[in-house]
């Protein structure tokens, strides 16, 4: 039996990461959350696939070899001349938070239709995983919604990262509409503290917690930097701790998080449990958990994305 794939759909991005020592000097690195699941994913010896449009430029052609040199399966990569590919400065603070600047809307990422996917992606089960940044604008929501559907008709896991990013979106501001849609699809979902508190809006985060959980045996896990992470299922909810370590950049920390949740998910998959099996098991959750804190710790300790993304041998 082939091993369960996690196949990552949305942006790739080239960051260009601020130097501390000389503000205004920017360096070039590959990244986009979904495309750094995918990385995170393969570089613990996981079998991972990119969904997304590059645009048919230096960049593009970059971002697709740096995918690929880290076992990456690009297969339903695309690349087009109708837009070039997506661009985001990212300027650090004293403690290695970000802020970012995107050169998006118009990119390439934005372009891609289900009828770019190769017609053999659905044919094994895997997990489709996605961030509410492929929601930004009309047309690339309806292909995000369109794959999630036809992920849940083969059997395959959902995996939703929310990643608020608002000066995406038009408004200035996440369409809590939207994302709230997406993540009442997933099987598993990933927020950051301040996601959960902007998507519950005037309700309080338990009753919005307990709407998602209403809709599908998913596994939602709250983040809060350097505090403990929280996690909920029908089942039962509990914390775990974040051991403190010396932070250079948070990049990619949360996306670290995430492939390291869904490598573990994966492998669990192949060797017959089942989430809803998981989600009897607290201890083997706890023990997940950790481990995937342990992946996004490692990676604050470096600067980037991709490499940043802790290996097999650092992780175990």
């Amino acid at each position: 039996m082939k091993p369960t794939p996690v196949c990552c759909f949305g942006e790739v991005l080239i960051d260009f990461l601020q130097d501390k020592a000389q503000p205004g000097l920017f360096h070039r690195f590959a990244g986009g959350a979904p495309a750094n699941v995918a990385v995170a994913v393969a570089k613990l010896g996981g079998q991972s696939k990119f969904i997304g449009m590059l645009g048919k430029d230096m960049f593009g052609d970059f971002l697709q070899q740096e995918l690929q040199s880290y076992g990456v399966d690009c297969s339903a990569v695309r690349q087009t001349m109708d837009a070039k590919t997506a661009l985001a400065f990212v300027a650090l603070n004293d403690q290695g938070d970000r802020s970012f600047s995107f050169y998006r809307p118009p990119a390439a990422d934005l372009l891609y239709k289900v009828d770019h996917c190769p017609a053999d992606l659905w044919q094994n089960k895997g997990i489709l995983h996605l961030c509410s940044n492929s929601l930004t604008e009309p047309d690339i929501a309806q292909t995000s919604f369109a794959l999630v559907r036809l992920a849940q008709q083969h059997g395959w896991l959902v995996s939703v990262d929310a990643n608020l990013r608002h000066n995406l979106w038009t408004e200035g501001k996440a369409s809590i509409e939207l994302v709230t849609q997406l993540l009442e699809m997933a099987d598993l979902v990933k927020l950051s503290e301040d996601e959960l508190t902007y998507l519950a809006g005037e309700q309080s985060t338990e009753h919005w917690l307990q709407h998602i959980l209403d809709f599908r045996p998913s596994w939602l896990v709250v983040t809060a930097g350097a505090d403990e992470v929280k996690s909920y299922s029908k089942t039962d909810s509990f914390s775990v701790a974040v051991t403190t370590v010396p932070v250079l950049d948070t990049t990619a920390a949360g996306d670290a998080f995430v492939g390291a949740w869904l490598f573990q998910a994966a492998q669990l998959l192949d060797s017959g449990c089942s989430v809803a099996d998981l989600l009897m098991q607290k201890e083997l959750q706890q023990q997940v958990i950790r481990k995937a804190i342990k992946a996004g710790s490692l990676t604050c300790q470096k600067f980037g994305a991709f490499a940043a993304l802790p290996t097999a041998s650092e992780w175990n």
